[in-house]
């Protein structure tokens, strides 16, 4: 069966392209730069969703030339992927009140509960931590980016 996650990756492709699309036009409503050579705030998000765009397009390309790029064979766990979009969507409302490196460590941390392992709470305060520790290292002191 050489299409048997055709469907799958059809559906994956299109919300992709989507994704980056919004980004990209979320990106162009950001101010541009003041000063003559200033990139602007808005030209890292532009780059990325371009990227986006492009590996998106190349990926539908592919599902409609009938390549099976995988999926899954097993019935969805919904709880699961239910759960892992509330939590995203909590992280990103929470990140103007509480903080994004809180909000990235702690949403980390829970999410990391919702899979199967050995010391799952060992795993979840060590992956939180690390998350906190990379935004918070990474974005608000080396590069000096204000965090919400």
């Amino acid at each position: 069966m050489p299409r048997q996650h055709f469907w799958q990756n059809l559906v994956v492709a299109c919300v992709s392209l989507a994704w980056s699309g919004g980004f990209l036009f979320m990106s162009l409503a950001l101010p541009a730069g003041h000063s003559r050579g200033d990139v602007g705030p808005g030209s890292l998000p532009m780059q990325v969703s371009i990227f986006g765009l492009v590996v998106s397009a190349v990926y539908l390309v592919q599902v409609l030339r009938g390549s099976d790029l995988g999926g899954s064979s097993d019935k969805i766990d919904v709880a699961r992927v239910a759960g892992l979009l509330g939590l995203f969507v909590a992280v990103v409302l929470g990140a103007n009140w509480v903080g994004l490196a809180i909000c990235l460590g702690v949403g980390t941390g829970v999410a990391t509960l919702l899979f199967p392992g050995e010391k799952p709470l060992l795993r979840a305060v060590a992956t939180g931590f690390s998350f906190w520790l990379i935004a918070w290292g990474l974005f608000g002191k080396l590069l000096d980016l204000p965090l919400p």
